[in-house]
C-alpha cells in the first residue's frame, strides 16, 4: 500500500490525457492515410490519361508515316513498353576514387 493518498479527480484527468492522446494518434494515422489514398487515386488518374495520350500520339506518328522501328530508334518509348533501366556506373578493377576533402 501507498503511503500517499491519490486524489481520484488527478487520477481521471492524466487518464483522459492518456486515452485522448492515443485518440488523437489514431485519427491523426487516418487522416494521414486518407491524404495518400487521395494522392494515389489523382495520381492513378493522371497515369491513365498520359497512358492514353500517349497511346494516341504514338498512332498519331504510325498514321503519319512512321514505322514503329523508327520511332524506337529515335528513343521514344513504345506504349505499353518497360522504361529503359539505368544502368550502373562500374570503375575499373582496383581503381579508388579519391576522398573529398
Amino acid at each position: 500500500m501507498s503511503d500517499v493518498n491519490v486524489n481520484p479527480e488527478e487520477a481521471a484527468a492524466k487518464a483522459r490525457q492518456i486515452i485522448e492522446a492515443d485518440v488523437n494518434t489514431r485519427v491523426e494515422a487516418v487522416r494521414s492515410l486518407a491524404d495518400a489514398a487521395n494522392r494515389f487515386d489523382t495520381a492513378e488518374q493522371q497515369l491513365k490519361e498520359a497512358t492514353a495520350a500517349h497511346e494516341r500520339a504514338w498512332s498519331a506518328a504510325i498514321s503519319a508515316g512512321w514505322s514503329e522501328k523508327d520511332l524506337r530508334a529515335t528513343g521514344v518509348r513504345a506504349p505499353g513498353a518497360s522504361p529503359p533501366r539505368p544502368r550502373k556506373r562500374r570503375t575499373a578493377p582496383g581503381v579508388q576514387l579519391a576522398a573529398a576533402e
